[in-house]
């Protein structure tokens, strides 16, 4: 079976083009044409039509349904070079951020602020968030020097993805555990107490606690481990994996919306909270209210960005597949 490369090589030559001229039609460089026939690269699906038009071959003449596939597969997901470079920005903001916290976690301990206050810096809800942030800032770079050299393809989208969700779900997932369970524990010792009967706990005050703390496990479980789990599943058969059902599409549109309102909703509460505290602690400070407000919009935009962005990149991908695959049955008809 003879490859695209050189299928385009011949189909350029009969047509009595050179490299250079094939690509100022096309609005390419020359040596993008070059890696084509050499078979580093694969042009975009709309470039693969405009090559069929110029050199009048058919797109089955140049690409079998096999190689049509590694079109989708081995190009960049988003071939927009305006959104490419929004994701670009968007995954250096998440690692400025990051880093950011980090960097400030060390120049308190630098400063020995915790030592001064008394508080434990490699305490597990510490060791846990800042390995999360570590874990952010190497995959999100990842990211970054992918989507700067356009080689943002499905499977390493999948990869950032699939890394980006099980993190959240260990970490940030076992943090909550930490701090949750403890309390769930001290609450379930009073109601099993016999002395709390004592102590004018009626029963129907017992099916309220109840109900209090298997709400909050649920809510936990929709906003954290729901998500995750179901992002996570979706971006190792479908950007990894190459599943093609749009069952998977489906999941990292859920797990992305479930990721928004979750940070909708935590940004509410952390400005109420905020406001609570500037109104009624003496002690609060106008850089202090700057300061917290900053955090809390900017981890607002940034994670309803990076939500979208997802949702983006796997309908984009959902729609190169099918194009591929009808192009593929057009060449190919029973």
């Amino acid at each position: 079976m003879v490859e695209f490369g050189e299928q385009l090589r011949h189909a350029r030559e009969v047509k009595g083009l050179t490299q250079k001229s094939l690509a100022e039609q096309l609005y390419v460089t020359r040596q993008t044409v070059s890696r084509w026939e050499c078979g580093e690269r694969y042009p975009d699906i709309i470039t693969l039509k405009k090559l069929s038009l110029i050199l009048s071959v058919s797109l089955d003449d140049l690409l079998s349904g096999k190689e049509m596939t590694k079109v989708v597969e081995k190009t960049p997901v988003v071939e927009n070079k305006t959104i490419n470079n929004i994701t670009s920005v968007l995954y250096a903001f998440i690692v400025l951020s990051v880093f950011m916290q980090l960097a400030v976690e060390g120049a308190l301990l630098y400063v020995h602020a915790y030592d001064r206050f008394e508080l434990l810096p490699f305490g597990v809800a510490n060791i846990l968030i800042n390995l999360e942030r570590i874990i952010f800032v190497f995959i999100f770079s990842y990211g970054i020097f992918n989507a700067v050299k356009d080689t943002l393809t499905p499977k390493k989208i999948g990869i950032i993805l699939f890394v980006f969700f099980m993190a959240h779900l260990i970490l940030y997932g076992g943090l909550r555990l930490y701090w949750d369970v403890p309390n769930y524990i001290e609450q379930f010792k009073y109601l099993m107490d016999p002395n709390s009967k004592k102590f004018g706990v009626a029963a129907n005050d017992f099916g309220l606690y109840y109900q209090t703390i298997i709400k909050n496990v649920l809510v936990k479980i929709c906003r954290i481990a729901l998500p995750c789990v179901l992002g996570a599943i979706a971006s190792l058969r479908f950007f990894i994996q190459e599943g093609k059902r749009k069952l998977w599409v489906y999941m990292l549109t859920i797990a992305s919306v479930l990721r928004i309102l979750d940070t909708a909703g935590m940004f509410i509460n952390r400005i109420r909270d905020e406001k609570f505290y500037t109104i009624n602690n003496s002690l609060a400070t106008f850089n202090e209210a700057v300061a917290n407000t900053n955090e809390y919009i900017a981890d607002f935009v940034l994670g309803i960005a990076l939500s979208v962005l997802v949702i983006y990149q796997a309908y984009t991908l959902y729609r190169k597949r099918k194009t591929a695959m009808d192009l593929s049955s057009e060449g190919n008809p029973a």
